[in-house]
């Protein structure tokens, strides 16, 4: 599954199987947008109907870029297969609630993140 999103003027596409986060620019976000429901020659009509009139949009950068893409596809950093799906169905049917959640977003602490309670007391260590 793929996410697409703005933000602060960055283009975002999150493949949210495999992890692989992308910044491109407008056009290759709306051939991304096209790519898995339409053709290539929809995706390259719609996209020089929309940016023809900038010099940097050809016809050959629109199929590199859709090129580009089918690229990633294949290996695995865009649209890729959720391999969890099979699992979801076993794990809904099952009357389990999660209780708690550990994330550990990083392998060090030095204790200074603006959040935390050692902060404020003025606890310092070598991290943990």
């Amino acid at each position: 599954m793929v996410h697409q999103y703005q933000l602060n003027g960055y283009n975002i596409v999150l493949d949210t199987c495999s992890g692989a986060i992308h910044c491109v620019d407008e056009v290759a976000y709306d051939i991304i947008g096209m790519f898995e429901n339409s053709t290539e020659e929809e995706i390259q009509s719609a996209i020089l109907q929309k940016y023809g009139h900038r010099a940097d949009v050809t016809e050959a950068e629109v199929r590199e870029c859709i090129a580009d893409v089918a690229a990633l596809k294949e290996e695995g950093q865009l649209f890729t297969a959720d391999t969890y799906e099979p699992l979801a169905f076993d794990f809904k049917a099952k009357n389990t609630v999660i209780k708690a959640l550990c994330l550990h977003v990083a392998h060090t602490c030095n204790l200074n993140c603006a959040y935390c309670f050692a902060r404020r007391a003025n606890i310092r260590g070598n991290g943990r």
